[in-house]
């Protein structure tokens, strides 16, 4: 072999090609299949009880267990089992013992599961379960009573049932989730709905009244959807058990409501009445604001500035000023379109004569406020 400078330059790009070569013979493996469409497990599931029935709410999935976007899902499948509850409250269950027990009561699929969902919330109505269970009756003779034990009872008493929650998701090609998190509720007796529900706009808010009902030891919770929504969703104000009403200010002009009232008998867990009427109102502008104060002319040769106090209104367009001359006939509008600053001088007045002012406030949407007080000017 030549040792030249030629010789070892050509036998690095050979060395490369060959190289190159060998890699690309490499015979490739089989394509990997597609990344399954496993919804991950629900992690927020809540039931609570509202009159007599449960309302069972899930964050709708969004990302596999990996992390990656989820492209909707197929239906939601909820199991349940019950234990004896005799202090009235649910205990913990390990999530082992309940998958072993549990069993599937119920599964959403297709246009139920589009209609028990709300943006990115599924909310589910359940028929309420077993409230009670009765234990047998002891058989056999009955122990005798001792000074610590007292005589047994001839009728087993009814004890409280928990009843505990957990529900599958599927992705679009059938694919199920894990298990959720396990939600427990004790149902219990549900206060009566409140009565006497009215909602009366106010140019401040949406008033909210109700008339009080027995039971509601934990106040009262108001519901506020959108007209076009078909759920409440999480209440938007909870009341204290004395009180009666409550305004919304976060109400909208021009957005249209449903509000309802629910009476609660305890928070934790939740036990409401159920919803006895429902009211809608569109929400529309036909509040004044309130009417400038504090109107001051003053009067200088061949003109008068006048100054007053600003109305406090958030849409607010600006101010209408109105103006007589002499002591009788009718005010003239001599602002064509709304001032916005709290001044004017009218220059178009003559000397010698006396004229009354009065001003108003307009919003943006047309409603003019009564005048505020009148003043007078004398023009040098």
């Amino acid at each position: 072999m030549s040792s030249s400078p030629a010789g070892r330059i050509l036998l690095v790009p050979m060395t490369a090609v060959l190289l190159a070569a060998a890699l690309g013979c490499g015979k490739q493996g089989p394509p990997l299949p597609p990344l399954r469409a496993v919804p991950a497990p629900t992690k927020d599931l809540a039931v609570e009880q509202q009159g007599p029935r449960l309302r069972m709410t899930l964050s709708y999935p969004q990302v596999t267990p990996a992390g990656t976007a989820l492209q909707g899902i197929s239906a939601v499948e909820i199991f349940s089992t019950s234990r004896p509850a005799p202090d009235g409250k649910a205990g913990p269950i390990d999530p082992r013992d309940f998958n072993g027990v549990a069993k599937p009561v119920q599964k959403i699929t297709g246009a139920d599961l589009a209609a028990a969902t709300s943006g990115s919330q599924i909310e589910i109505s359940l028929p309420l379960p077993p409230t009670t269970i009765t234990p047998p009756a002891p058989t056999g003779p009955a122990p005798k009573p001792t000074p610590t034990t007292p005589p047994a009872t001839a009728t087993p008493q009814p004890v409280p049932l928990a009843s505990y929650y957990a529900v599958r998701t599927y992705g679009k090609e059938g694919n199920k989730s894990d298990l959720s998190n396990i939600a427990a509720v004790v149902p219990k007796p549900p206060p009566a709905a409140p009565e006497h529900v009215t909602v009366t706009p106010r140019a401040d808010g949406i008033l909210v009244e109700w008339s009080p009902v027995p039971g509601a030891a934990a106040g009262y919770n108001v519901y506020r959807r959108a007209a076009q929504e078909r759920s409440n969703g999480r209440p938007v104000h909870t009341s204290g058990a004395q009180e009666k009403s409550w305004l919304d200010k976060t109400a909208r002009f021009g957005q249209s409501y449903i509000y309802s009232v629910t009476a609660l008998g305890q928070q934790q867990p939740v036990i409401e009445s159920g919803i006895g009427s429902e009211h809608e109102v569109h929400y529309i502008d036909r509040f004044a604001p309130p009417p400038p104060t504090e109107l001051v002319a003053l009067a200088e040769a061949g003109r008068v500035r006048l100054v007053w106090r600003p109305s406090e209104a958030d849409d607010l367009a600006g101010y209408i000023v109105y103006r007589r001359a002499g002591e009788t006939g009718p005010f003239q509008r001599i602002t064509q379109q709304p001032v916005v600053p709290a001044e004017l001088i009218d220059t178009s007045v003559a000397r010698g004569q006396t004229y009354t002012y009065r001003v108003t406030a307009i919003d943006q949407a047309g409603n003019e406020s009564a005048p505020g007080g009148e003043v007078r000017a004398n023009v040098p």
